[in-house]
């Protein structure tokens, strides 16, 4: 057996016959101040648990706390077996708050660090070092003749689809007074020829005047 291991067997002994000692006096205390049996088990549980984490963590107001409430129970419990002191209530307010204080302080301890805890050191990441490919010429210019061929080809102006089914604008349409002046005839003449049936009246205006198409004049009239 290693000199580390011997240690470590003696603070286990010491602690296992010190538990032992109080163990059994500090149940007889719970049990002469009026706790039942399995009630009574619990003053030493408490009290043995806190001392235990105050030397597994070893804080030094932890350690002289819990064995001054583990000695204090000592004290009570071999004073009342003995009939050096009797049950009172100071007796009993004291004992009493010996289990809250060991929860307390129990877990407590249980939520801090240990002090002889080394911190994780962070390894930073390793940067990768596999060079990035770059692509050839070729591939550019092969993603660049892809990229053409997908695209529309613009086409001249007025030759589009668009142009194609655009619907052309109506003609003006054409006044007596416009058709006059066109051949050079006084409109009396325009309005004669309309009575004649030689020209075609196209529709009327918001006004009633007569309103002619360019395209269905009189051949004549064009000559």
């Amino acid at each position: 057996m290693s000199r580390d291991d011997s240690r470590v067997w003696i603070r286990r002994a010491s602690l296992a016959a010190g538990i032992a000692f109080t163990a059994t006096s500090e149940y007889e205390l719970a049990r002469r101040l009026g706790a039942k049996p399995p009630i009574a088990v619990m003053l030493p549980v408490a009290l043995d648990c806190y001392v235990i984490a105050a030397l597994k963590w070893f804080r030094a107001f932890d350690v002289a706390l819990s064995l001054m409430l583990m000695g204090a129970a000592q004290v009570a419990a071999h004073a009342l077996e003995a009939g050096v002191i009797t049950v009172t209530l100071d007796l009993v307010t004291v004992v009493s708050l010996l289990v809250p204080i060991s929860l307390w302080r129990t877990h407590a301890l249980a939520r801090q660090t240990p002090r002889d805890a080394t911190p994780t050191a962070t390894v930073p990441p390793v940067p990768d070092e596999t060079p990035t490919v770059q692509p050839t010429p070729a591939v550019i210019l092969d993603r660049v003749d892809e990229q053409n061929a997908t695209e529309t080809p613009e086409l001249p102006p007025g030759t589009g689809q668009d142009e194609q089914d655009t619907e052309p604008s109506p003609p003006v349409l054409l006044t007596s007074k416009d058709v006059a002046e066109r051949f050079g005839v006084d409109p009396s003449t325009v309005r004669s020829w309309v009575q004649t049936g030689r020209l075609e009246v196209h529709e009327k205006d918001a006004r009633n005047r007569s309103l002619f198409h360019p395209d269905k004049l009189p051949q004549e009239a064009r000559t």
